[in-house]
């Protein structure tokens, strides 16, 4: 029968639905999903959420991000976020300022406080890649983070192609 003459298309097999580029991001989600449970269970043990240490990470690689920002980065509201800074502030490991260039916002600042949590911070994370990168070599860990780093870039641009 001619498939331009039939009124009905024919559905999609379900073995062809999925392609090894999707398996390859729901990998990857899985991934991401996994450690960030791994490392809230043992972050959990020093009084953190998942928020929270969202939250000093971003600080430690932009420490100028306003609060603002964070949210929109970590794709969280801005309730969610503000709680999460809160409870910071009342643990002595941050404090929220008004930014000087925009009295609306929130400049965020980690105090000396943070310092004395850091080693425990990092051994937890150590802990944690050790489990994720065992039987990798430098090299391929190497490869991977190349051909993220280009996926990613390949989504900015994407985002600024269609904005």
């Amino acid at each position: 029968m001619n498939s331009k003459l039939d009124p009905m298309p024919r559905p999609m097999p379900r073995e062809s639905a999925l392609t090894d580029d999707d398996r390859i991001l729901y990998l990857m989600d899985d991934i991401s999903r996994g450690a960030r449970r791994a490392y809230d269970a043992r972050i959990g043990k020093i009084g953190l959420n998942q928020t929270q240490w969202r939250i000093i990470g971003q600080l430690l690689r932009e420490p100028l991000l306003m609060q603002s920002e964070i949210a929109k980065r970590l794709e969280l509201e801005s309730a969610t976020i503000g709680q999460a800074v809160a409870g910071l502030c009342a643990k002595g490991l941050m404090e929220r300022q008004r930014a000087t260039t925009d009295r609306r916002a929130w400049q965020l600042i980690l105090t000396e406080q943070i310092d004395k949590l850091l080693p425990e911070l990092r051994e937890s994370a150590d802990r944690l890649h050790d489990l994720l990168w065992r039987n990798t070599t430098l090299e391929e860990k190497r490869t991977l983070r190349e051909i993220l780093v280009r996926a990613s870039l390949n989504l900015d641009q994407g985002r600024i192609d269609s904005g």
